[in-house]
């Protein structure tokens, strides 16, 4: 098992304006803002020791206007370290806040750190 979660963290915090942690926010005052949670994290070959983790991130966007750009930037990054974009989806939210859901996937090699596909 793989914990890419440090990383993914550290990689959505250098987005500027914007908080980051696994909690979504309580009200608008708080956007924008974007959650991250780990769906997934499995031996990739089911071996008896495991050298490749698949990893599957849940990732929000939160704003009170338009998602579109802050989406965007996170594809960017998540995409830039080899996780791909496998769904996006807008919501409709109780808060009154725009929210856009995204799932990315990669496979990470252990020996080496890569993320791929």
């Amino acid at each position: 098992m793989y914990d890419a979660k440090p990383d993914v963290f550290a990689l959505l915090s250098t987005i500027p304006n914007v908080t980051v942690s696994d909690q979504f926010p309580v009200s608008p005052a708080e956007a924008p803002h974007i959650t991250f949670k780990e769906a997934d994290n499995s031996n990739y070959r089911n071996m008896r020791v495991e050298v490749q983790s698949e990893i599957i991130f849940v990732i929000d966007v939160w704003h009170t206007r338009s998602t579109g750009a802050l989406a965007t930037e996170v594809n960017e990054k998540m995409t830039s370290i080899g996780f791909l974009r496998a769904f996006s989806a807008d919501l409709n939210d109780p808060s009154g806040m725009k929210r856009k859901t995204m799932r990315f996937r990669g496979v990470v090699d252990k020996r080496t750190n890569l993320v791929h596909q």
